[in-house]
């Protein structure tokens, strides 16, 4: 719920200010002080640290992880089996997207999870 509540929230490169600007990996972060886990701030040390999950098998809470491009990850919060929260570069602000769609199904690596 605390990362749905973020959607609208614009993106900002590095960005870590819930409801004025957050980038990818910060708004999984606040997500997760919510409620009282703390996590790595990049997503490339959040996917390290993250429990693996199959991309087939994530939940609402788990972690996905993409690559895209050359030395470029982003990560997105699970909110049901197939729906994740995120802070989306190329629209500017957090939303809601589909593991579904074409682009994010050919650029996932993996999820994982911080959740028992």
């Amino acid at each position: 719920m605390a990362a749905l509540s973020q959607v609208g929230t614009p993106y900002g490169y590095g960005a870590d200010v819930p409801g004025e600007a957050l980038d990818c990996s910060a708004l999984a972060r606040h997500a997760h002080r919510a409620v009282g886990m703390e996590i790595p701030r990049m997503s490339t040390a959040q996917k390290a640290a993250a429990t693996p999950v199959s991309p087939s098998r994530v939940r609402a809470g788990d972690l996905v992880f993409f690559r895209t491009g050359p030395g470029q990850y982003h990560v997105g919060l699970m909110v049901d089996g197939n729906r994740f929260v995120h802070a989306s570069t190329s629209q500017k602000e957090v939303l809601v997207s589909s593991l579904d769609q074409p682009y994010w199904r050919s650029r996932i690596i993996g999820a994982g999870t911080y959740l028992n």
